[in-house]
C-alpha cells in the first residue's frame, strides 16, 4: 500500500470514527440543549451588563455571578408573573363570553360586518354557531392550553427546576469564558481566516437581529399596545399586549393584526374616540415608531435575511425547538445561507463581513 492509500484508508476511518463519536456525542448531549441554547441566547442578551459588572468586581467569576442575579431579576420574576396574570386574565373573558357581559351585537349589526359574517361561516364551518360562541370557543380552548402548559410544568417542576439549574450554571460559563469559546470554534472551522470573520459575523449578526430586533422590539410594541387597550378601558389589556407580541412576528400584517380589529370594534360599536385613540396609537406609536425607526437603528449593519425566509424560518424553529426556536430557526438557516456563500464564493460575497 502507497502513501496515496495509506493517507486516504487514513480519512476515511477518521471520519468513520468521528462519525460515531460525533452522533455519540449528539446523544450525550441532546436532553440538556433546551437549557444551553437558553443560556446563550440570554448571555448574548446580557454580556454587556457582564462587561460593566467586571468594570467593577474586577474578576470574572464575581462579575458573572452579578450578572446572573440581574438576570433572575429582570427576566424570570416578570415572566412568570405575567404568565400568572394572563392566565386570570383568560380566564375573565371566558366567563365574559359565557355570560353576555360581552356583547357583539352591535358591531355585527352593521352591514359590512354582516356581510363579513355570510361569508366567513362556511370557512369556519360554523353556520349555526353564533360569532360570540366562536369567539368565546377559542379563548377557553386558548386558556386551556396555557393551563395544561403550566399543569405539565408544575408536574415536572424537578426537571424545570433541574433544566434552570442547568441553565444558570451554563449562562455563568458562556459570560466567564464565552470570547474563549469563539477562539476555539474558530480554531476547528476549516475555513479561511477571512471566511471564518465572515460566518462568525453572520452568526453574531442574525442573533443580534433576531433578538433584539425581533424579540426586544416585540416586547416594545406588546407593551405599548397593553397600555393603550388598559388606558382605553378594555378589559383583559395584558392579554391584548401578549397578543400584540406575538403578531409582531407576523411579516405583512404584524402588530396592525391586534390594534386594527380593535380600533374597528370601537368605531362600530359607537366609540369613536376610542377607536381614533387606539387608530392613532397602532399607526404612529406601535407601527411606525418601532418597526420604521427602533427596529432598523437596532439592527443597523447587521445580518439581515429576506423576510420570506425569517418566516419561515421562525416557524419552522418554533416547530423544532420550542420557543427558542425565534432565535435558532433564523440563526440556523442563516449560518446555513453563509456557509453556501463561502463554498460559492469564497473570496466575499453580498454579506461578506470586512
Amino acid at each position: 500500500m502507497d502513501r496515496k492509500d495509506n493517507k486516504f484508508f487514513f480519512s476515511i476511518v477518521l471520519l468513520f470514527f468521528l462519525g460515531i463519536l460525533g452522533y455519540l456525542s449528539y446523544k450525550i448531549i441532546a436532553p440538556f440543549l433546551g437549557p444551553i441554547a437558553w443560556a446563550i441566547v440570554i448571555s448574548i442578551i446580557f454580556y454587556p451588563v457582564y462587561v460593566i459588572c467586571l468594570k467593577w468586581f474586577k474578576i470574572k467569576s464575581l462579575a458573572s455571578l452579578a450578572t446572573l442575579f440581574v438576570v433572575a431579576i429582570f427576566i424570570f420574576g416578570p415572566v412568570s408573573s405575567l404568565g400568572y396574570v394572563l392566565v386570570l386574565e383568560l380566564g375573565q373573558l371566558v366567563q365574559q363570553f359565557q355570560k353576555g357581559q360581552i356583547n357583539l351585537q352591535k358591531v355585527l349589526s352593521h352591514p359590512a360586518v354582516q356581510w363579513l359574517v355570510v361569508h366567513l361561516r362556511p370557512i369556519l364551518e360554523a353556520n349555526n354557531t353564533s360569532v360570540e360562541e366562536i369567539v368565546g370557543k377559542w379563548l377557553a380552548s386558548l386558556r386551556t392550553h396555557l393551563l395544561e402548559a403550566l399543569s405539565v410544568g408544575a408536574k415536572n417542576l424537578l426537571a424545570v427546576v433541574f433544566d434552570f439549574v442547568l441553565m444558570m450554571f451554563s449562562i455563568f460559563f458562556f459570560l466567564k469564558d464565552g470570547p474563549d469559546y469563539i477562539s476555539r470554534i474558530k480554531d476547528y472551522l476549516p475555513f479561511s481566516e477571512r471566511n471564518k470573520t465572515r460566518l462568525i459575523g453572520q452568526a453574531k449578526g442574525m442573533v443580534v437581529s433576531t433578538i433584539f430586533g425581533g424579540v426586544l422590539v416585540a416586547i416594545i410594541q406588546g407593551l405599548i399596545g397593553g397600555l393603550a387597550f388598559w388606558a382605553l378601558g378594555v378589559s383583559s389589556p395584558v392579554f391584548w399586549g401578549a397578543m400584540t407580541f406575538i403578531a409582531s412576528f407576523v411579516p405583512i400584517i404584524g402588530t396592525a393584526g391586534v390594534w386594527l380589529p380593535g380600533s374597528i370594534y370601537f368605531f362600530l360599536s359607537g366609540q369613536p374616540g376610542k377607536g381614533l385613540a387606539l387608530l392613532l396609537i397602532g399607526v404612529f406609536l406601535i407601527s411606525m415608531l418601532v418597526d420604521y425607526f427602533l427596529r432598523p437603528l437596532i439592527i443597523r449593519g447587521k445580518t439581515k435575511m429576506n423576510t420570506l425566509l425569517i418566516f419561515f424560518s421562525v416557524l419552522g424553529g418554533v416547530e423544532v425547538f420550542g420557543i427558542i426556536g425565534l432565535v435558532l430557526g433564523p440563526l440556523t438557516l442563516a449560518i446555513f445561507i453563509s456557509v453556501l456563500e463561502i463554498f460559492g464564493n469564497p473570496e466575499g460575497g453580498d454579506h461578506a463581513e470586512s
